[in-house]
């Protein structure tokens, strides 16, 4: 009986662990991003894709591990840095060279540890990497958002941005990106620009849904409030909107939330100030 009983208070235990793991947002999205993988080659992708995430995320939990005890922090599943491995694996091309995507994702988590303010990364780690691979000329796809495949796995790619969103409860930073993207975009095609237009297309609808759902809603990076979460969301999508127009290429994202990110911590770091100074007053 008392063997029975250590068993079953162990499958608690051990049952608790997996519920607590699976509440947080980071677990969730990493999860979401697997399953898009997995889904994409399903659906006509690549199948080098799938090695070419697993090494990615493989590079990025290392890098992030090691760095962690190196900065004597405690060692812990990197989950974060599994979003980052898997957002590096979907964006870069699927017949890029394998060394290139663990070489990103390492840059990325890098930065997540090097550039921080007030002891808190303040830049979104995939983008700071997928920044400077497309400034190096690498060749990104965004297979993993489902662009190759019909209109009807956009309902898919929707589906599990939701339960990532949900956990995170960055709903509004979503909608306000996608629609500040999406408005800009439509008074650039009313203005006969075919870049406006595409936007509402396939693949440039996708890529806008993958970054405003995987990526603006970055939990460290992201404001967490109502009101900032609008402010932030709609200026992101709206400075990618017009880099998009601008510009074309595939970088557009990338600025825009870096800049985003850059902005809020500005902000974080003026309010904290002021909090400061309302505190030494009282």
């Amino acid at each position: 009986m008392g063997l029975r009983d250590a068993a079953n208070a162990e499958m608690k235990r051990s049952w608790r662990r997996m519920s607590a793991l699976l509440r947080r947002p980071k677990s969730v999205c990493a999860g979401a991003l697997f399953a898009l993988a997995v889904l994409a080659v399903a659906g006509g992708q690549p199948p080098r894709g799938l090695l070419q995430v697993a090494m990615a995320v493989a590079a990025a939990a290392l890098v992030d591990l090691a760095l962690r005890r190196l900065r004597g922090l405690r060692l812990g599943l990197p989950d974060g840095a599994l979003v980052t491995g898997a957002i590096v694996g979907l964006i870069l091309s699927a017949d890029s060279p394998l060394w290139l995507a663990p070489a990103v994702a390492a840059i990325s988590i890098a930065s997540k540890h090097g550039i921080r303010v007030r002891h808190r990364h303040i830049f979104n780690p995939a983008a700071v990497g997928l920044l400077l691979a497309a400034a190096s000329g690498a060749s990104e796809s965004w297979w993993g958002d489902l662009a190759g495949l019909s209109l009807a796995y956009v309902a898919v790619l929707v589906a599990f941005m939701y339960a990532v969103l949900w956990r995170a409860r960055k709903f509004a930073t979503f909608f306000a990106y996608v629609a500040s993207f999406l408005a800009v975009c439509f008074a650039a095609g009313a203005m006969h620009s075919a870049l406006g237009a595409d936007a509402f297309r396939n693949p440039i609808l996708n890529a806008t849904l993958f970054a405003a759902g995987f990526m603006a809603s970055d939990p460290p990076t992201s404001p967490s409030r109502l009101p900032m979460q609008v402010a932030y969301g709609a200026g992101a999508g709206g400075l990618a909107a017009a880099l998009y127009l601008w510009l074309s290429g595939l970088a557009y994202p990338f600025v825009a939330l870096l800049a985003a990110n850059a902005t809020y911590a500005a902000v974080r770091l003026r309010l904290r100030v002021l909090q400061s100074a309302r505190r030494e007053e009282t």
